[in-house]
């Protein structure tokens, strides 16, 4: 990554991690993009150039785990479902490390609808890009529609656990809970590979 490209990164970080520590402390509907902006040293309009609205950069902050980053990081030979799993527990263990931030979000996102349609909308296009890596990782000898299902059901998990987490206020084990959803989902994406 050059220079440029790493600043630019620098300031979506810096313009996220001053978000977060606003909604968390003022609540959403409290915090302007000005305020955000003021917090990261930048101008309003150059946080427009990286967010289009506040939503997205909640989208953002709630995604930041980057699970098919994580992906597609992981050893290309490793059986998928064990690379899903992996993941799977990389962003609960970033969760559990940091309960606090990653509780506030979940309830950001529960408690307001517009935040929930966005990141649906987010949602649906992680999901293809998911989807994108998992076909690669089987090759052109599988059927892409069961890259599709094990993609979404182990979204669909993920997004549940967390859920379910955030409805105990986090007085649950996340990875607990995190080891018996995967352990009923696992043999169900096993069926659909054919493994």
């Amino acid at each position: 990554m050059g220079l440029r490209e790493t600043k630019k990164e620098r300031t979506r970080e810096a313009l996220a991690a001053a978000a977060m520590a606003l909604f968390t402390e003022r609540g959403y509907e409290a915090t302007t993009v000005e305020d955000i902006s003021a917090a990261a040293e930048v101008s309003p309009r150059t946080f427009f150039r990286y967010y289009p609205a506040k939503e997205d950069v909640v989208s953002e902050i709630f995604h930041s785990g980057g699970f098919d980053g994580i992906v597609d990081a992981r050893p290309p030979d490793e059986p998928v479902v064990a690379t899903l799993r992996s993941a799977t527990f990389t962003v609960l263990q970033s969760c559990a490390d940091s309960p606090a931030p990653a509780l506030a979000v979940l309830r950001m996102v529960t408690s307001r609808p517009e935040l929930s349609t966005r990141l649906s909308d987010a949602q649906r296009a992680r999901t293809a890009a998911l989807t994108a890596s998992v076909i690669a990782r089987l090759g052109p000898d599988h059927d892409p529609l069961a890259a599709r299902l094990i993609t979404s059901w182990t979204l669909a998990t993920l997004d549940a656990v967390l859920l379910h987490w955030e409805t105990s206020d986090g007085r649950l084990d996340l990875l607990e809970i995190g080891k018996r959803a995967f352990d009923q989902l696992e043999p169900a994406l096993h069926c659909v590979l054919g493994t």
